[in-house]
């Protein structure tokens, strides 16, 4: 039995080769700062999402507070929550990086904080080992009367994304 060559053989060359990894590492090269990019604006849009909810919870809890003529104290908003998010790891006092992973919340009650371990990079921020996101309950005080809680980031624990 013979073979016979029906004519010349098809492959890539080399030089084709070559261009197809460079044009690869081109579009891997534009397409995964992208990415990052738009990982960290996700994470930043849940912050803020989360902050907002717990706005509206320390509002809710002052309106109620008023309503039955109670004293609005200084408390932790997620206790407000009628869903609290999975990533809440709860209490954390004092604040260590084991008990607080990236992309988790937690409550600090030594300084009414509201604290969050991001999992992409922030500037400024509160750092014991890990850069944290903090925003403090604070009263709001009309005169002598308390009238309501905030939540404020006041420096030195600012950050931008």
């Amino acid at each position: 039995m013979s073979f016979r060559s029906t004519g010349r053989q098809r492959g890539f060359t080399l030089i084709e080769l070559v261009v197809i990894i460079v044009v690869l590492g081109i579009l891997a090269a534009i397409a995964i700062p992208k990415l990052f990019s738009v990982t960290k604006e996700a994470e930043k849009a849940a912050v803020n999402n989360m902050l907002a909810n717990l706005e509206t919870a320390l509002s809710n809890y002052t309106a109620k507070q008023f309503v039955n003529g109670q004293t609005i104290a200084v408390h932790n908003p997620f206790d407000d929550l009628s869903n609290v998010p999975s990533n809440y790891k709860g209490v954390n006092d004092p604040v260590t990086t084991i008990n607080t992973p990236n992309g988790t919340w937690s409550w600090r009650p030594t300084g009414n904080w509201i604290m969050y371990n991001p999992k992409t990079s922030i500037t400024g921020g509160w750092n014991n080992g890990e850069t944290f996101i903090i925003y403090q309950v604070q009263v709001v005080v009309d005169g002598a009367d308390t009238v309501g809680l905030r939540l404020n980031t006041t420096p030195p624990y600012t950050y931008t994304w």
